[in-house]
């Protein structure tokens, strides 16, 4: 192989998964010894915070490093403007040939149908105009169903069909590709795996829920699962089944990533590549009574992020600041030696990582503008998330939290309007004021009338 000048770039990107359900961040329920082993030999991120919980808004600010109402993915359902700088036009203006393999999300959903009672995998096609300046395509929109997916590549309009369970499948591609084409070429290159696990969608039966090969699923007896504190009793049974089926699609996932490490290795390229793995937002798992993500419990908002970039980041270091999924794009660029552009809200941490004085973050803002484009989440928030803090203004009393996690890591005990906690709370909506306008949006009524 030829070796490049500068460090590659591998996004491992997962949906859904949250940051409890790993064994480095000890969860007792799954060893997840690939993923462990890329947390042993990079940084692990305890205080990554989704900037909006749920798929589309959260991939259109990891892509252009900017808050929703910037760049112009307001509402889940919405699509990214063609017209939008991206963090693979960057790369690609710097010298890297960029490609993706899998969910993008990002393009407008159309063509999805119910096809007997399930997705039929039909929003494979993502028009070029709409890859967010990735070169080599191998993806597709959505598709929700882990054994019949199909994604598209280079102008065909016609789909190209995955054979077997999703994950493994994308996985293949990924490795062809990064063996053919991308370690073949004198170009630095910036990859992104990005599988729907472990999000649930249609198995093989054409049932809902998650789905896994039976390898996996027979890893797991729901009777043996440990619950965390805050899921309530009358739910536990089915809590315990459905988290079941979600450990076996992680364990798979983890056996994924370990044959991508794999082939670091075996070809030399780990050495000269930045390797982040991360998911968009969490999973409640019968948390707080809840499911899916879409809420500020710290289930929904923190994520795994853990970055390994050998003989320039420390091995086996945590970072304890808070991070926002908007400061993925610049802080990768740092670390890769590429400016970012102005226009980019997210924070670059690259310095600070690499044990020089650089710009952290004191909390992440945390968006939920309003009602998706499919109808349902009616709930418009903003919070903020600190070390220690979880703060939520919500148009709706429901949505109004104040959580000390210090000391109230399961978040039981909302202390938002005690009169005991006036002052924590009068600073905290302070805060939130503040990183409200200087992400350029202005003040919501319901946040002003809450002050």
């Amino acid at each position: 192989m030829v070796k490049k000048k500068s460090t590659n770039l591998l996004w491992l990107f997962c949906d859904q998964l949250r940051y409890h359900a790993l064994s480095c961040n000890e969860d007792p329920n799954i060893k997840t010894k690939n993923i462990d082993r890329l947390a042993s030999e990079g940084i692990r991120f305890t205080n990554a915070i989704s900037q909006y919980p749920i798929c589309i808004p959260f991939r259109a600010g990891l892509m252009t490093g900017q808050y929703a109402h910037v760049n112009g993915v307001r509402l889940h359902g919405d699509l990214l403007s063609p017209d939008r700088n991206t963090i693979a036009h960057v790369f690609r203006a710097a010298g890297y040939r960029t490609s993706w393999v899998g969910k993008w999300h990002l393009g407008g959903e159309h063509g999805i149908h119910m096809v007997t009672g399930h997705w039929g995998g039909e929003d494979y096609w993502v028009d070029p105009k709409l890859r967010g300046g990735f070169e080599d395509w191998f993806g597709f929109n959505i598709s929700n169903h882990y054994y019949k997916t199909y994604y598209s590549h280079g102008d065909q309009v016609k789909p190209y069909e995955l054979k077997g369970f999703q994950t493994d499948a994308l996985t293949n591609l990924s490795i062809k590709y990064l063996s053919e084409t991308a370690s073949q070429n004198k170009q630095p290159w910036f990859h992104c795996l990005s599988v729907e696990a472990p999000h649930p969608g249609y198995g093989i039966d054409n049932k809902i829920g998650n789905p896994a090969p039976s390898e996996y699923v027979s890893m797991f007896d729901p009777e043996n699962i440990i619950l965390r504190d805050n899921v309530p009793e009358d739910v536990e049974t089915e809590v315990r089944k459905m988290l079941a089926g979600y450990y076996s699609q992680i364990a798979n996932l983890d056996d994924n990533i370990g044959r991508i490490l794999d082939w670091l290795e075996q070809t030399g390229e780990a050495s000269d590549t930045l390797v982040v793995f991360f998911s968009d937002h969490g999973e409640m798992g019968g948390s707080q009574g809840k499911y899916d993500k879409q809420v500020v419990f710290d289930e929904s908002v923190r994520i795994p992020v853990i970055m390994r970039m050998p003989g320039v980041l420390p091995a086996g270091e945590t970072y304890n600041n808070v991070i926002s999924g908007i400061d993925i794009f610049p802080t990768c660029a740092g670390l890769c030696g590429i400016s970012t552009p102005s226009q980019v809200q997210g924070i670059d941490i690259s310095a600070t990582l690499c044990g020089i004085r650089g710009p952290m973050r004191n909390e992440a803002l945390i968006q939920w503008i309003g009602r998706t484009r499919f109808g349902f989440g009616d709930h418009p928030y903003r919070a903020i998330r600190t070390r220690r803090y979880t703060y939520c203004v919500g148009r709706d009393d429901e949505f109004c939290f104040l959580f000390d996690n210090e000391s109230d890591k399961f978040q039981m005990k909302n202390l938002f309007g005690l009169q005991e906690f006036a002052s924590l709370q009068k600073k905290l909506h302070q805060k939130l004021c503040n990183a409200i306008i200087k992400s350029g949006e202005m003040l919501p009524d319901f946040v002003k009338c809450r002050g």
